[in-house]
């Protein structure tokens, strides 16, 4: 009977592992695409007929983006489902554009399953890059942010003192949009990001 049901527990872990390393792949469809043109610097005509110019959003803007992060394989069995980065952004002023730049690492997550079969962990760590333009009209703002991920996961199964592995590498991205207010955020399947202003 005990050996059925480290078997059923072998065959679970398995399945459990091939859906997860699916699920995987998520981030890479997360977010939306957006376009956008830089605007000239909106001005107001004052009392004495001269030109002030209105204050552009977009001018020495930074902050950080936070991002909260589903690793898969751990919501899956119960595990911790979340990581988390806080990801520091500049704008930058060139030509008639204001450049988005930035980047930095994902907090290294680590969790384990323990149980009667065996044990199930997950490991997962990446770095950010950030890119975009912010764009500004009427004295408010749009901030466009492209951001990469570099990305390695391990899964790791043990049952019966049996080791088997599965990691996964990719690059996923995501695109989209914040008005230029601290708070802001956007989600989609599998991750919030949340805009924090300096």
């Amino acid at each position: 009977m005990r050996n059925k049901n480290n078997r059923w527990g072998l065959w679970t872990a398995i399945a459990l592992t091939c859906l997860m390393t699916l699920g995987c792949g998520l981030f890479s469809r997360f977010g939306f695409n957006t376009t956008s043109k830089a605007t000239p610097t909106p001005t107001t005509i004052n009392g004495g007929g001269g030109v002030l110019p209105v204050s552009d959003p977009c001018k020495d803007l930074s902050g950080t983006l936070e991002l909260q992060l589903l690793i898969g394989p751990s919501d899956a069995v119960g595990l911790k489902p979340y990581t988390m980065a806080e990801i520091p952004f500049i704008v930058k002023h060139e030509g008639d554009a204001f450049l988005v730049e930035g980047g930095g690492p994902v907090q290294y997550y680590e969790d384990v399953l323990e149980a009667e079969w065996g044990s199930f962990t997950v490991k997962f760590e990446g770095d950010t890059t950030v890119s975009g333009e912010c764009v500004s009209k009427d004295e408010k703002g749009v901030l466009n942010v492209n951001l990469v991920m570099n990305g390695s996961q391990t899964v790791e199964v043990i049952v019966e003192g049996v080791m088997t592995t599965f990691p996964w590498e990719g690059t996923p991205q995501l695109s989209t949009s914040f008005p230029i207010e601290d708070g802001a955020q956007q989600e989609g399947e599998g991750w919030v990001l949340i805009l924090h202003l300096n």
